[in-house]
């Protein structure tokens, strides 16, 4: 059932470093499952929406059915015009998020359709990445482990091979209305980024054009603003930036990881956070950024989500989550059947989503997804940061939250002496578990004994300390619950230097500000 949730606009207190791959490194799947090619789907002539499963796949598309469907749309109602949803389903034990092996379902969601959550292509294979057509009516995906891209119709219908390489993104020519893909290839050994980007037109593979080739580029984290003369991306991974195209300069934006480019002809970039609740937005125009959180939705509880993407429509974005029964070093890699599809809506002004709805709801652990709103029902503004324009139309003092940026993040002279007792402390993560980093932080809860310098109100307290460098766990890592400590701290936020390192914590003390502890 699709359910809905406002989010009240507020500061966010919980932050983390910017870190974390694709999904190689931002929580590594499973094991690989062995490969069933979607070519011998091509071959076979895979059946359409319409057409029933196969012997082998009547479970997997039965457990997929069994939810309710939205009578009315909350979806459609939350983006006021027709919304397809498309994204992967492991049918197996939950935990391919980088969709690695051949145990996925294609699945898509239609507003309108009444259908509720259904696979697009039933039979169990590799989907990665699906990207809905800039049309609407059609599906990209790539098979991970054939090394190719396909594209199908949104019905099922109609599968076919687009060529070898890894689809990162799709676009449609404002001006001529032709849809093009654009390819990764020249994959490096880790299969996370790819040396080489070659577009071309969907429906005229012949027409091609390599439109990138300076950085190498990740997979997962590759998207067009509209009229296709920048992509955002990781260049390569934790190098989050904003590429000129064809072949143009590079703007690094900071370190972290599933960057997202605006869609629309909104000039905002974003990059998440370590922590895996926060988004750093970039205004490209104005070269001013800000945090928004995106793990206060209904159901998430505070904890971790992953996938988050921009739709077509810059006002909205998709995620998935909640992220709970992992190792504590790395909840995303421990998926799970509650992990669900998510659609949220910003604020006019972009920092807060102020609505999500909870797109699926089954028995499956649901990864991936792409969200398409119709354009042609509202064809919506221009959205711009003008704050003239922002106050006119009262989107909620842009204006002042752009004067409050600069005190936004503390500054470093902020310092706070305590003594404090250890009451809960999370599992010391190990090497393997962080790879490929090399150094990680770990959050333990404390209570506030004495504040020897500074001013801290709270009884308890969020301390991140190193606990892994350069690949080796420290002798210090270790703080037994009991224990007191005096430690030297500052605002976590407060340390630009942090972005990109891993963040491991386990609390969910989420409305306590998190601290860094300077001495370790």
């Amino acid at each position: 059932m699709v359910q809905v949730f406002q989010t009240p606009s507020r500061s966010v207190s919980l932050v983390g470093a910017v870190c974390l791959v694709v999904s190689a490194a931002c929580g590594s799947p499973g094991t690989p499952r062995d490969s069933q090619s979607v070519d011998s789907l091509v071959e076979a002539g895979t059946p359409g929406g319409d057409a029933q499963p196969g012997a082998g796949e009547r479970d997997e598309a039965r457990a997929s059915a069994q939810v309710a469907s939205a009578e009315p749309s909350e979806l459609q109602n939350l983006t006021d015009a027709r919304t397809r949803v498309v994204w992967t389903q492991d049918v197996a034990d939950g935990t391919d998020i980088g969709s690695e092996g051949d145990q996925l379902l294609l699945m898509g969601y239609d507003s309108l359709d009444g259908l509720g959550e259904r696979p697009i292509l039933r039979t169990r294979a590799n989907y990665a990445k699906p990207l809905i057509t800039s049309l609407g009516n059609r599906v990209v995906f790539s098979d991970r482990q054939q090394g190719s891209a396909f594209l199908v119709n949104w019905d099922g219908s109609d599968l076919r091979k687009l060529g070898e390489g890894f689809a990162l993104a799709t676009w449609i020519d404002p001006d001529t209305r032709m849809e093009w893909v654009y390819m990764g290839t020249d994959e490096a050994t880790d299969r996370s980024s790819y040396g080489s980007v070659t577009r071309y037109q969907i429906d005229r593979l012949d027409v091609s054009e390599v439109v990138w080739d300076k950085r190498r580029v990740s997979g997962d984290s590759f998207q067009l603003s509209a009229d296709g003369r920048l992509a955002g991306g990781l260049f390569p991974w934790p190098v989050a930036g904003v590429a000129e195209l064809p072949n143009g300069s590079f703007r690094r934006m900071g370190r972290g990881c599933w960057t997202a480019l605006a869609g629309g002809r909104s000039p905002l970039f974003w990059y998440f956070d370590g922590a895996h609740r926060n988004l750093t937005v970039v205004d490209l125009n104005r070269d001013e950024r800000w945090r928004v959180n995106i793990n206060n939705a209904a159901g998430i509880e505070g904890y971790e989500i992953y996938h988050p993407r921009w739709t077509n429509h810059p006002r909205f974005l998709t995620m998935t989550g909640p992220y709970t029964v992992g190792a504590e070093a790395n909840k995303i890699r421990g998926g799970g059947q509650q992990v669900e599809i998510y659609l949220g809506r910003f604020a006019a002004d972009f920092t807060a989503v102020e609505s999500w709805v909870k797109v699926t709801d089954n028995r499956r652990a649901d990864f991936y997804p792409d969200a398409w709103i119709d354009p042609s029902w509202r064809p919506s503004a221009p959205v711009t940061i003008d704050v003239t324009r922002d106050v006119k139309r009262g989107a909620g003092a842009r204006s002042a939250a752009r004067d409050q940026k600069p005190a936004a993040r503390p500054a470093r002279n902020d310092r706070l002496v305590v003594e404090a007792r250890v009451l809960e402390s999370a599992p010391i993560p190990t090497p393997k578990s962080i790879a490929p980093y090399r150094g990680a932080l770990l959050v333990n809860e404390y209570e506030v004994v004495q504040v020897l310098a500074g001013t801290y109100e709270e009884t308890k307290i969020l301390v991140a300390r190193w606990v892994i460098r350069d690949g080796q766990v420290l002798s210090t890592a270790a703080r037994e619950p009991g224990t007191v400590h005096r430690m030297s701290l500052e605002a976590y936020d407060a340390h630009e230097e942090l972005e990109g390192e891993r963040l491991v914590m386990d609390s969910d003390e989420f409305g306590l500000r998190l601290y860094y502890d300077i001495g370790s």
